[in-house]
């Protein structure tokens, strides 16, 4: 049974790892898939194995262009997404903020 026959779905984070792994599921249930990352040799390794179901799209998910042209690439390619997952990780180097302390609190 192929759940998703004919639904468009976008994997963000989907070159390799738990994202590789649902793209590689989601084309089995017949889904055609939108493998979305910044690893784009990983990225379009894997498209080109899953075969005429998959397309490859750098995003990354903090670029508000990115998101619309992985979108439009989407649904140019297999028309409306149907399904988002967000497997994508941001990584940003140098500590984050220190938490702000208000006052009378220890």
């Amino acid at each position: 049974m192929q759940r998703f026959n004919n639904r468009t779905v976008i994997v963000t984070g989907g070159a390799r790892g738990m994202g590789a792994s649902h793209a590689r599921g989601f084309v089995a249930e017949g889904a055609n898939v939108v493998i979305a990352d910044v690893l784009e040799q990983e990225g379009r390794t894997l498209a080109d194995e899953l075969g005429d179901h998959a397309i490859f799209c750098r995003l990354d998910v903090t670029n508000d262009k990115d998101w619309a042209a992985t979108v439009a690439a989407a649904e140019d390619a297999f028309g409306p997404v149907s399904v988002l997952v967000n497997k994508a990780g941001i990584v940003r180097f140098g500590g984050s903020p220190r938490p702000s302390r208000r006052p009378g609190v220890s």
